[in-house]
């Protein structure tokens, strides 16, 4: 058991390591889209789904190493790290908390940094599709009149001029 348990550490390092470069990617993406730099954000995204790759492979050894840990400590219930840092004596389950908390800690802040970085999208799109409806001349008119018929967006000005 003690094997396993220094393999799961060892898994549980590499997983915080992943977060850790995740959490970086996220940081430099936000100033990539202040920027509005979409190349460098595509290769931001890129790198990152190859982190999320990999976390899925972490993830499933790991999920494989719990199972086999709890028919070892013969539990009925689902094994989680909690219950297992309970489980087991020192020193194995105090380096478990620590990694516990780092991990916590780092999924934690790459939730805040991708709510902010969905915040800037979302107003990027905006400001582009009010830039773009007021360079159209687009009004906005009411989906349905007070008849209950449909009507559609009214475009004063048109972007390019086709008498020529």
């Amino acid at each position: 058991m003690e094997e396993k348990i220094k393999n799961l550490i060892r898994i549980l390092e590499k997983e915080a390591d992943l977060y850790e470069q995740l959490l970086r990617f996220c940081k430099e993406e936000k100033t990539v889209i202040i920027k509005g730099d979409l190349k460098a954000l595509e290769k931001i995204v890129k790198k990152q789904e190859d982190i999320f790759l990999q976390l899925q492979v972490w993830e499933k050894a790991r999920g494989l190493l719990m199972n086999s840990l709890k028919e070892i400590l013969s539990l009925s219930k689902e094994l989680t790290l909690s219950r297992l840092i309970k489980k087991v004596n020192r020193p194995f389950s105090s380096q478990l908390k620590k990694i516990q908390k780092k991990i916590i800690s780092l999924i934690k802040d790459i939730k805040e940094t991708n709510k902010t970085n969905i915040s800037l999208i979302t107003y990027s799109i905006k400001f582009v599709e009010d830039c773009f409806n007021f360079l159209a001349g687009v009004e906005e008119v009411p989906v349905y009149t007070p008849e209950g018929k449909t009507d559609r967006k009214e475009q004063k000005r048109k972007l390019l001029d086709q008498r020529t």
